[in-house]
């Protein structure tokens, strides 16, 4: 009898948990699906969204977070599905409006491999498997009578454009009626963002007139002759501006709820497209919360909080997360694109129960600890065995239960007002990179056969016996070649060298030395004599020229001077994070960088690079997970490299007062010395942006008669540092030195050598406590190819995220830079 008593309590509490969950999936209607792969053209299970979705004529489909692959493939088989059987033609994600204009011109043109989709759908998505089998399946259309178009409603500002959004107005309408300084006020905030327009109310009114000037100049033209490239730069400059006035009222700590001018424009930008392409069925792909519709009828329960504290703890956050803040006023795109559509467009979420989730590269986090409650759809759907299902909330009553369709934090709201259905996957898993990445490092890494070695050597000043710093040294008929550190301090490891093949041993102010294999492997010190010229000596001229005339010269001369077509470089890269003088990490990779056009300044350079690691070391135990830190910060080496990038002495010569020191001697060739300092430091004329530099000074050396830039030397220190959440935090001083070097390879010179120290000193006002930090980037060029074979790599913003297969043998026959003394760099803390 006790053991019948307790089997019907047991019972009724199971049979009263099933009825309280049933009870939430009871009103709506849920269709069950089969599978959620790509690559499963069978929609026989899918048939019940002809019904659904009948009169619909844009489809938004979600994603909980940006790294759900589970859900990323879903949604490409619910695209194949709609393109196939429902007559959806375009695919408008969540990437910028002008990008997929100009991709999608040349998709025809390009097998799926080299696709300009890669570039202009952002990477978290176009770098994922499930990402390139969206890719694959829209190339194989692309030659249909009716092919899948694609476009992007993101306002963000493009990153394809290799002069930016002016220089294309301007090709594409003509001349514009604009002032010199006009001009450069659109290209300063274009280049460094609305910062020179927030403390100088004449900088922000000469932007905004040039801009109108430019929107009238637009109009006029689209009045005069009508095309859509018009159209699209005339909504793009009005979502850029809205960008800009967004990034003001940050700026000037305005209140401004959550993303709500993006949203806005968003919403504009797809509303647009629909008006530009009137006969096309439109499924857009983004975030969930981007897609919301009243999303103000939540509430921040007991639960959901302690599910934040869960979420936070997972993902390390810094800050807690306040969901009250972060959504209090929000008016998301599909709030604006429910409006105006009404019952033609249909809003998709989706969620998971279990499994994983992370952004591609990115460690994945269990779903574990934040499992949906008792209370949610998702307890529901499990109960009632549908691992896979679409919810269609067709019923607006006012029930509340909890789901995870937001961040993957289970949350409680009448969903029914949020979205229009929900899509169920039981276990989420992250994005992954396609296997064949993979293949082609380890393949790689198996070329590298035979070495000689010098072990450590210094290369010394003859007269004051000190070392020689980012000195080169270079094989003689090869492309490989070393870099002295700060101490002069270099290892060179020469593959298949013989003993009798020669070395060059040069640098800025020195005479050149030649030495044999054998030499150079049996000492341990090399002196070069330092060479100098006067002015006096230089060349006889009517009107010799000014430092300032040169450097015009040297920008005027790029194209000249620096390898201009696809090329691949091989590097050892290091970035080495110091607390006073001790290792906190230090990452090292060798890298293989290919640059698809050559050395050509524009304001997006890391986009256009592509990379992978060739091999990957940490050597202390806490690595940064963080994909674009340690050595996932390389394209930020590009994004200061005084050629390729434009905000820096070279190309904004007028902000700075140039001094011209002297003449020096480099492998046989004079050499000018300029001292800089810049009058108005800040994004647009040095590269580093809020907290505004105080200062930038530094050298930049130039080849007599070629005008090559050979040598920056950049010293630049910011304001202080201290965070809005914990103002108890300051950094002061605060600052950068940068070092890069050029190498002439084949009568063209390019990158040798890059170091950035970034150093400051943490103050704690609460804590009473303060130290001294550094975090040092070097990247040293070791070989190059002027053929390559390939470019099929990822973004350069991405190398750290693609797993490489460790060769323990590797570094033993691989060039690396001797480490400088910490010392020595923490002093630039104390000036």
């Amino acid at each position: 009898m006790k053991v019948f008593c307790l089997l019907l309590v047991a019972t009724f509490f199971i049979s009263t948990g099933f009825s309280q969950t049933n009870s939430i999936i009871q009103n709506f209607s849920v269709y069950p699906v089969r599978s959620i792969q790509a690559s499963d053209e069978d929609f026989s299970d899918l048939q019940f969204l002809k019904e659904v979705l009948k009169e619909k004529r844009i489809v938004l489909l979600g994603e909980q977070s940006h790294g759900d692959g589970a859900t990323f493939e879903a949604k490409v088989r619910l695209i194949k599905f709609l393109y196939q059987e429902m007559g959806f033609d375009m695919l408008s994600l969540e990437s910028d409006l002008l990008d997929g204009y100009r991709a999608w011109q040349q998709v025809k043109d390009t097998n799926y491999k080299e696709s300009p989709l890669r570039e202009s759908i952002y990477s978290i998505w176009s770098e994922s498997k499930e990402g390139e089998a969206l890719i694959k399946y829209v190339h194989e259309q692309a030659s249909t009578n009716k092919p899948l178009m694609v476009t992007g409603f993101d306002c963000q500002g493009s990153t394809l454009l290799p002069e930016g959004l002016l220089a294309e107005i301007k090709e594409t309408i003509g001349n514009l009626t604009l002032s010199e300084e006009e001009v450069a006020s659109i290209e300063q905030v274009q280049e460094a963002g609305a910062e020179f327009l927030v403390d100088n109310e004449a900088d922000s009114v000469l932007f905004f007139t040039a801009i109108k000037k430019v929107s009238v100049s637009l109009k006029k033209s689209l009045v005069a002759d009508s095309t859509m490239l018009k159209s699209i730069l005339q909504q793009s400059l009005a979502g850029w501006v809205q960008m800009i006035q967004w990034q003001i009222d940050k700026l000037r700590e305005r209140d401004v709820k959550v993303q709500n001018p993006r949203d806005l424009q968003m919403a504009l930008n797809l509303i647009y497209l629909t008006k530009l392409y009137p006969n096309k069925k439109i499924i857009a792909w983004g975030a969930s919360y981007h897609f919301a519709n009243e999303i103000e009828r939540w509430e921040n329960t007991l639960l959901t909080k302690q599910f934040i504290k869960r979420m936070d703890s997972l993902q390390h956050s810094h800050e807690p997360t306040d969901l009250n803040e972060s959504l209090n006023g929000a008016v998301p795109m599909g709030r604006i694109l429910k409006k105006h559509f009404g019952e033609s467009l249909y809003s998709l979420a989706f969620s998971s129960f279990d499994g994983a989730f992370g952004m591609l590269g990115f460690n994945p986090v269990s779903l574990g600890a934040v499992q949906p409650p008792q209370e949610s759809i998702e307890q529901a759907l499990m109960a009632g065995n549908k691992p896979l299902a679409l919810v269609n909330f067709n019923a607006k009553t006012n029930q509340k239960f909890y789901s995870s369709a937001l961040g993957n934090l289970p949350m409680y709201a009448p969903w029914q007002f949020i979205f229009d259905g929900l899509f169920f996957i039981k276990t989420s898993y992250p994005p992954s990179f396609p296997e064949h990445e993979v293949s082609q490092t380890k393949e790689a890494i198996e070329k590298v056969t035979v070495y000689t070695t010098t072990g450590s050597a210094r290369l010394i000043d003859a007269v004051t016996k000190k070392g020689i710093e980012y000195a080169n040294i270079s094989l003689v008929n090869t492309t490989k070649g070393v870099a002295t550190n700060a101490a002069g301090e270099f290892t060179f490891i020469m593959l298949g060298a013989k003993p009798t093949d020669l070395v060059v041993l040069s640098s800025i102010g020195y005479e050149t030395d030649t030495l044999s294999v054998r030499e150079l492997t049996s000492r341990k010190e090399f002196l070069l004599n330092p060479k100098t010229y006067l002015l006096a000596e230089m060349e006889i001229r009517s009107k010799p020229l000014s430092a300032r005339e040169i450097i015009k010269q040297a920008e005027k001369k790029i194209k000249d001077n620096y390898i201009q077509q696809p090329h691949e470089q091989e590097f050892f890269y290091r970035v080495s994070d110091y607390k006073e003088d001790s290792v906190l990490s230090n990452e090292e990779a060798a890298v293989l960088v290919y640059d698809p056009v050559g050395y050509k300044s524009t304001g997006n350079v890391s986009k256009r690079m592509k990379g992978k690691i060739l091999q990957f070391r940490n050597t202390t135990d806490n690595s940064d997970k963080d994909i674009w830190s340690g050595v996932g910060s390389l394209w930020k080496i590009y994004t200061h490299d005084v050629v390729l990038d434009k905000d820096n002495v070279l190309h904004r010569s007028g902000f700075y007062d140039l001094s011209l020191l002297g003449i020096s001697a480099y492998e046989n060739k004079r050499v000018y010395e300029i001292a800089f300092t810049c009058k108005r430091p800040g994004a647009f004329t040095t590269g580093f942006g809020y907290p505004s530099p105080i200062s930038a000074t530094g050298k930049i050396y130039i080849e007599v008669g070629s005008f090559a830039v050979l040598k920056v030397e950049t010293l630049i220190y910011r304001r202080p540092y201290q965070g809005k959440k914990n103002p108890h935090l300051r950094q002061d001083p605060y600052g950068h030195q940068l070092v890069q070097t050029y190498k002439e390879v084949d009568g063209k010179y390019m990158l040798n050598y890059s170091r950035h120290v970034h150093f400051g000193k943490w103050h704690n006002s609460k804590e009473n406590w303060s130290y001294r930090s550094l975090s040092v980037r070097e990247l040293l060029s070791t070989e190059v190819n002027l053929q390559p074979v390939s470019s099929s790599m990822g973004s350069l913003t991405g190398i750290k995220s693609r797993p490489v297969e460790e060769d323990v043998d590797f570094w033993n026959h691989h060039n690396t830079v001797i480490h400088d003394d910490v010392k020595d760099l923490l002093k630039l803390i104390e000036r």
